[in-house]
């Protein structure tokens, strides 16, 4: 019996002698000025990530390390996000949590076909396989009793030991990113969620200064003069600190990610590091847009707001602004506006009617007078140049325009020589029995056996003539880049565009 007893100590110390030392601590990164951002809104994704990154299930508050190159696999099923990768599957009705690991830290990448062990030495149970080419996250090491030197590594769904003659270990890339499988690459970390759509959206978020490293040179050539470049640094960098909601589209600002980056705005970005606009003392949000045509915009002129709320947001001259959208001409058909104002495409436009309330002649609303009645639309800006598509699809460049009309009269005539169709009747003359009788009016009426009926002028196609491209709110891109041209700083460029403010952090 004592030797029974001894013999079992015996083995017990002995594989003591080989347990495993307490892992390292593996951190998330945190951000000391951090931004969201929405950059995907679909049924599903997938993200490849260059190093190892934690995977937080926000229903359960379990945390995976998933390993550097590994391809994670998202999407939406039973009201819940789904995350898989390799022999890894979890959901959650809150979602997750894809972080960035405070580095810089190691990985292991498989030589050969490797076991994975619940402990340092051969006599362990295998956990899993590895194959070669492979990797995992490394967490610590340890030298056994026979001096083997083993790693304790992490590879999603499981933790263990593998011996080191079995793999390289190097360090992780010292940049983490994340590519959608658009082949847009992202610093930063993830939220993975379902929307009130019921899509999966991918939130990330990330420091303020990178993420206007993938704003700047999408939303201005990193060509252009480094003062206007700046400029739109502490203009955007404002506006991504008080805006509630961002998106990597126009709606806030053009976000692409790390795969827009380029080395003049990201050093425009570095010499404004922190700079804001302040108003009384407080970060202003701070709009921009592509041209004013030479005067920007009230923005009580174009959107629903106060003068005295927001008064550093009034109109001033572009006076070095020079753009290919400063005077534009457009010409739309009868059919586009008579969609726009929900009429039936057999309906004739008779006369379109502009309400001008803006300062600078910035039109607020349009009447519609057709064939089958009349409707008149107001609103701001946005609803104006709603009204007026290009292509289909987008807005007309501004709602500072005026409008000409082409009219045509659908009726013809027999002349000595030929029918023909009369454009306009006004100042025609009609030669009855007795004599010549001139038409005072573009209207003409006609007896028929039912009663008198009125033929009018139909507008056959709408011309506008407008200035500008935007809201024309706050800094115009062509203006500070022209003023920086003519040796404007930056700090001065945006102050010109927003009265009253000032700039520091």
């Amino acid at each position: 019996m004592r030797k029974f007893v001894l013999l079992t100590l015996l083995v017990i110390f002995g594989l003591g002698l080989s347990l495993p030392l307490s892992a390292e601590a593996t951190e998330t990164k945190s951000y000391s000025n951090e931004v969201k951002v929405s950059i995907s809104s679909s049924g599903s994704k997938t993200i490849r990530i260059n190093s190892p990154y934690q995977l937080l299930n926000l229903t359960t508050n379990q945390t995976t390390i998933i390993p550097a190159n590994t391809i994670i696999n998202i999407e939406t099923k039973d009201s819940k996000v789904v995350v898989s990768f390799k022999d890894f599957n979890q959901s959650s009705v809150k979602g997750f949590k894809l972080q960035e690991l405070e580095g810089p830290h190691k990985i292991v990448e498989f030589t050969t076909s490797t076991p994975l062990r619940k402990g340092a030495t051969d006599n362990y149970p295998i956990v899993k396989t590895l194959n070669k080419g492979e990797n995992a996250h490394y967490l610590s090491q340890f030298v056994n009793a026979a001096n083997e030197l083993w790693y304790r590594v992490t590879t999603g769904a499981y933790t263990g030991w593998v011996k080191a003659t079995t793999v390289i270990l190097k360090d992780a890339p010292t940049l983490s990113l994340a590519t959608l499988d658009n082949d847009a690459n992202y610093r930063g970390s993830f939220i993975l969620e379902m929307n009130k759509s019921n899509s999966l959206e991918i939130i990330n978020f990330l420091d303020i200064e990178d993420y206007l490293k993938g704003v700047v040179p999408c939303e201005m050539p990193a060509s252009w003069p480094m003062e206007a470049l700046k400029a739109q640094a502490i203009v955007a960098r404002s506006y991504a600190m008080k805006a509630s909601v961002l998106t990597n589209t126009t709606a806030s600002q053009v976000y692409g990610g790390y795969n827009r980056e380029h080395e003049r705005t990201n050093r425009a970005i570095q010499e404004t590091e922190g700079l804001v606009v302040k108003y009384n003392g407080k970060v202003i949000q701070t709009f921009f847009h592509s041209t004013s045509g030479g005067k920007t915009a009230n923005v009580w002129d174009v959107w629903n707001s106060s003068p005295s709320v927001y008064p550093y947001l009034s109109s001033v001259t572009d006076i070095y602004e020079v753009s290919p959208y400063s005077n534009w001409t457009k010409t739309f058909g009868p059919n586009t506006i008579l969609q726009s104002f929900g009429f039936p495409l057999t309906a004739k436009i008779y006369d379109i009617k502009l309400e001008k309330t803006g300062a600078n002649g910035e039109v607020s609303g349009v009447t519609l007078y057709t064939s089958v009645g009349s409707k008149t639309i107001r609103g701001n800006e946005n609803t104006i140049r709603r009204l007026f598509p290009l292509n289909g699809s987008t807005y007309l460049y501004s709602n500072w325009f005026i409008m000409n009309l082409v009219k045509t009269l659908p009726v013809s005539v027999q002349t000595k020589i030929s029918i023909q169709q009369i454009p306009d009747i006004k100042g025609k003359t009609i030669q009855t029995v007795n004599e010549q009788i001139p038409f005072k009016s573009s209207k003409i009426q006609i007896q028929t056996a039912n009663g008198i009926i009125t033929i009018n002028e139909e507008v056959t196609s709408i011309i506008l003539e407008g200035k500008g491209w935007g809201h024309r709110v706050g800094m115009s891109q062509y203006g500070a880049k022209g003023f920086a041209e003519h040796n404007w700083k930056a700090e001065d460029i945006v102050k010109y565009y927003f009265p009253g403010t000032t700039i520091s952090k």
